[in-house]
């Protein structure tokens, strides 16, 4: 829902930015009674700078926008851009907590911990991903390319690599959260490390 949300945003030219900061990075909802504990930038297990073309389809429709990624062991920085080059959204998630920089058209439903979550269990280690569902029944399976959270029987979130995924963050993914209907077409480029 958090990325249905932005591909609004990001369709639009920004303006001005307003900020927000949520206390902790704390846990986010992924799917309906399934709380995400979202892991830290030290919990990746490296540092790593990206450039991504992220393309969401939601309803029939799809977004392409560019974002900028750089983690690291004290904090997580992600600035996705607008189509004409302006920042549209800034998140940084630190131990203390996220801040948010978003363009005034940004509507305030938009979670960066939905965000965050959907970029962890995408790249982070499968042992953050499942402590992250530590305080669920949901299940995490990672078998040769693919990655499946499943609750009560039900896959609600699946990713699938190009390549088997392991410690190391893979140039293109697809990310479905079948619980609320989006997909994530994720292509990555490594600036630095």
């Amino acid at each position: 829902m958090a990325w249905r949300t932005m591909l609004i945003a990001i369709a639009m030219v920004c303006s001005s930015c307003a900020t927000r900061y949520q206390a902790s990075p704390g846990s986010t909802e992924i799917a309906p009674s399934v709380e995400f504990a979202i892991p830290t930038g030290r919990e990746l297990g490296y540092s790593i700078q990206v450039t991504q073309l992220i393309t969401a389809h939601f309803r029939g429709q799809s977004q392409a926008f560019q974002a900028y990624v750089s983690i690291s062991q004290e904090k997580v920085t992600l600035i996705a851009m607008d189509p004409l080059g302006g920042r549209a959204l800034t998140v940084v998630a630190t131990d203390e907590g996220i801040h948010t920089e978003a363009a005034s058209i940004v509507p305030a439903v938009l979670r960066a911990g939905n965000i965050l979550a959907d970029m962890a269990i995408v790249y982070w280690p499968v042992v953050a991903v499942r402590r992250g569902l530590v305080s669920t029944s949901a299940s995490l399976y990672e078998e040769g390319n693919e990655r499946t959270i499943s609750f009560k029987d039900h896959v609600v979130v699946q990713v699938v690599y190009d390549n088997p995924h392991e410690a190391t963050w893979p140039e293109s993914a697809h990310l479905h959260n079948f619980a609320y209907g989006y997909e994530l077409d994720l292509r990555s480029t490594i600036t630095g490390r």
